[in-house]
Protein backbone atom coordinates (compact mmCIF):
# COMPACT_ATOMS: atom_id res chain seq x y z
CA UNK A 1 0.00 0.00 0.00
CA UNK A 2 0.94 3.38 -1.00
CA UNK A 3 1.73 5.89 1.58
CA UNK A 4 0.78 9.34 1.10
CA UNK A 5 1.94 12.97 3.08
CA UNK A 6 -0.27 15.40 2.89
CA UNK A 7 1.68 18.56 4.68
CA UNK A 8 -1.18 21.44 5.07
CA UNK A 9 -2.14 23.59 8.11
CA UNK A 10 -5.93 23.56 7.34
CA UNK A 11 -8.07 21.09 8.81
CA UNK A 12 -10.46 20.96 6.14
CA UNK A 13 -8.56 20.41 3.59
CA UNK A 14 -7.14 17.57 5.59
CA UNK A 15 -10.45 15.83 6.52
CA UNK A 16 -10.39 16.34 2.69
CA UNK A 17 -7.55 14.59 1.33
CA UNK A 18 -7.43 12.15 4.34
CA UNK A 19 -10.98 10.86 3.67
CA UNK A 20 -10.98 11.07 -0.42
CA UNK A 21 -7.48 9.30 -0.33
CA UNK A 22 -8.26 6.57 2.28
CA UNK A 23 -11.24 5.49 0.80
CA UNK A 24 -9.33 4.82 -2.84
CA UNK A 25 -7.17 2.15 -0.37
CA UNK A 26 -3.81 5.16 0.02
CA UNK A 27 -2.16 5.03 3.50
CA UNK A 28 -2.50 9.03 4.08
CA UNK A 29 -0.24 10.66 7.16
CA UNK A 30 -1.10 14.06 7.80
CA UNK A 31 1.66 16.79 9.09
CA UNK A 32 0.23 20.41 10.33
CA UNK A 33 2.87 21.84 9.48
CA UNK A 34 6.61 21.80 7.91
CA UNK A 35 8.47 20.81 10.61
CA UNK A 36 6.29 18.03 11.17
CA UNK A 37 6.00 16.94 7.43
CA UNK A 38 9.88 17.19 7.66
CA UNK A 39 9.67 14.42 10.44
CA UNK A 40 7.29 12.41 9.01
CA UNK A 41 9.57 12.26 6.01
CA UNK A 42 12.66 11.25 7.37
CA UNK A 43 10.49 8.37 9.69
CA UNK A 44 8.18 7.05 7.39
CA UNK A 45 9.50 7.87 3.61
CA UNK A 46 6.10 8.54 1.43
CA UNK A 47 5.86 7.73 -2.09
CA UNK A 48 4.25 10.93 -2.84
CA UNK A 49 3.88 14.58 -0.82
CA UNK A 50 1.00 16.96 -1.18
CA UNK A 51 2.73 20.30 0.19
CA UNK A 52 0.90 23.72 1.23
CA UNK A 53 3.40 26.29 0.26
CA UNK A 54 1.56 28.38 3.53
CA UNK A 55 2.19 26.95 6.53
CA UNK A 56 3.23 27.56 9.71
CA UNK A 57 6.41 28.38 10.85
CA UNK A 58 8.78 26.09 8.49
CA UNK A 59 7.20 27.28 4.77
CA UNK A 60 6.06 25.16 2.46
CA UNK A 61 8.77 26.38 0.27
CA UNK A 62 11.56 25.45 2.38
CA UNK A 63 10.79 22.25 2.57
CA UNK A 64 10.54 21.86 -0.74
CA UNK A 65 13.76 23.15 -0.98
CA UNK A 66 14.84 20.85 2.17
CA UNK A 67 13.33 18.02 0.05
CA UNK A 68 15.10 18.48 -3.04
CA UNK A 69 18.63 19.44 -2.01
CA UNK A 70 18.79 15.69 0.13
CA UNK A 71 19.93 12.79 -2.24
CA UNK A 72 17.91 10.77 -0.04
CA UNK A 73 14.40 12.30 -0.34
CA UNK A 74 14.77 14.24 -4.05
CA UNK A 75 12.86 11.26 -5.68
CA UNK A 76 9.53 11.68 -3.60
CA UNK A 77 7.14 13.10 -6.65
CA UNK A 78 6.19 16.51 -4.41
CA UNK A 79 2.86 18.03 -5.57
CA UNK A 80 2.74 21.79 -4.30
CA UNK A 81 -0.95 22.88 -3.19
CA UNK A 82 -1.50 26.80 -2.93
CA UNK A 83 -5.13 28.72 -2.91
CA UNK A 84 -3.37 31.73 -4.67
CA UNK A 85 -4.71 32.10 -8.07
CA UNK A 86 -2.19 35.37 -8.32
CA UNK A 87 1.52 35.37 -8.68
CA UNK A 88 3.98 32.92 -10.53
CA UNK A 89 3.36 30.35 -7.63
CA UNK A 90 3.74 27.45 -9.94
CA UNK A 91 6.77 28.69 -12.53
CA UNK A 92 8.43 29.01 -8.91
CA UNK A 93 7.67 25.82 -7.34
CA UNK A 94 8.11 24.04 -10.71
CA UNK A 95 11.87 25.91 -10.90
CA UNK A 96 12.61 24.30 -6.65
CA UNK A 97 11.53 21.05 -8.13
CA UNK A 98 7.70 20.40 -7.49
CA UNK A 99 6.52 17.76 -9.96
CA UNK A 100 2.96 18.99 -9.74
CA UNK A 101 1.00 21.77 -9.55
CA UNK A 102 -2.13 21.85 -7.93
CA UNK A 103 -4.84 25.10 -7.03
CA UNK A 104 -6.88 24.78 -3.83
CA UNK A 105 -10.39 24.20 -4.19
CA UNK A 106 -9.72 20.67 -6.17
CA UNK A 107 -11.71 18.34 -7.39
CA UNK A 108 -11.61 14.77 -6.04
CA UNK A 109 -10.98 13.53 -9.52
CA UNK A 110 -8.25 15.70 -10.16
CA UNK A 111 -6.46 14.21 -7.04
CA UNK A 112 -7.05 10.81 -7.58
CA UNK A 113 -5.85 11.91 -11.12
CA UNK A 114 -2.30 13.09 -9.94
CA UNK A 115 -1.68 10.03 -7.65
CA UNK A 116 -2.33 7.84 -10.23
CA UNK A 117 0.23 10.05 -12.11
CA UNK A 118 3.07 9.70 -9.35
CA UNK A 119 1.88 6.56 -7.67
CA UNK A 120 0.69 4.32 -10.08
CA UNK A 121 -2.17 2.15 -8.64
Amino acid sequence: MSALLVIEDEVSVQRLLKANLMASGYKVLVAEDGEEGMRLVKREFPDLIFLDIRLPGVSGWDVLTWLKSDRKYAEIPVVVMTASLHGDGEEKARAMGADDYMVKPFTVDKLLGIVKKYVGE
